[in-house]
């Protein structure tokens, strides 16, 4: 029974750390919320979670690192993104399987290295799998039918679906419970996350990006994730937030109008670039009583 507790307990905190929060309440509620706006997405989810957290038991990866949900959250993310961007068939249901394994692993090698992966594992994987599947008879792109309730422009709804996009999900109500299920844990990461997104819709306005798509939080759910990382009680956290926010917008921006898949590449790029950054401003004092 305990043996079960903890596997569950692992799973629910790989689901958190998608938004890095390390918790299995916010896990759940993150669960809740796929499963809200997608059956077959909170399905895949599942099921990739478990196939990252069983390859770590399998191949004896740290007890640690598997009880804080580390080998779990890539493996989600590339489950639900095959869902996502593919109609399910049998090699879906293969890719799934192979991406999460796959994932699992990058992500001990970079933990191995001490090397700051983020999503990389995710991105790289599902990069690989979207040209694989893409090869005719393999398995039919799929439209999203996610967005049906972006009919306005109120601030409020483009931040609930920033926080829903990170986990591909277009419905508000997802979002909320995202924002709910991030506060739970993190207050500040939450505001933090909030606020990247209000910056990302101005500067998307700015570059005249198609409305329907800054409203649909397309530009703004990997903002949402550097404001999350960068967050703290510090006045320096919130200059390393803006600088995130900024460049993952930029780059979000950049990749998109050339027809690159961005998935989270803008997030984990802009948070090595702040994280050099952090490590040549670490003792300098950016703001009076930044200590």
């Amino acid at each position: 029974m305990d043996n079960v507790l903890t596997f569950s307990k692992s799973v629910f905190r790989g689901f958190g750390q998608i938004m890095l929060q390390a918790n299995y309440w916010t896990g759940i509620l993150f669960l809740i919320a796929i499963c809200y706006d997608s059956i077959w997405m909170g399905v895949a989810a599942l099921l990739s979670n478990i196939v990252g957290v069983l390859t770590a038991k399998i191949l004896k990866f740290d007890k640690t690192n598997i009880e804080d949900g580390l080998y779990g959250f890539n493996a989600t993310l590339v489950g639900v993104a095959l869902v996502f961007y593919f109609q399910f068939n049998i090699w879906v249901a293969l890719a799934i399987i192979i991406g999460s394994a796959m994932s699992t692993v990058l992500m001990e090698i970079a933990l191995r290295k001490k090397f700051p992966a983020f999503t990389f594992p995710f991105i790289l994987v599902t990069w690989v799998l979207l040209f694989i599947l893409s090869i005719p008879h393999l398995a039919l792109p799929t439209v999203s039918e996610h967005f049906v309730d972006i009919t306005a422009l109120e601030d409020f709804w483009i931040e609930g679906h920033a926080f829903g996009q990170v986990i591909f999900q277009g419905s508000v109500i997802a979002g909320l419970i995202f924002i709910i299920a991030v506060f739970i844990n993190s207050p500040i990461g939450a505001l933090y996350g909030f606020v990247a997104s209000i910056i990302s819709v101005a500067i998307s306005h700015h570059f005249h990006e198609p409305v329907d798509q800054i409203t649909a939080g397309i530009f703004s759910f990997n903002a949402v994730l550097c404001g999350i990382a960068c967050s703290g009680l510090k006045p320096r956290d919130g200059i390393y937030v803006f600088i995130a926010v900024v460049l993952s917008t930029l780059i979000d921006i950049w990749m998109i109008d050339h027809g690159w898949t961005t998935l989270t590449f803008p997030f984990v790029l802009s948070m090595w670039i702040v994280l050099v950054i952090k490590k040549y401003t670490s003792n300098i004092n950016l703001l009076p009583k930044d200590k």
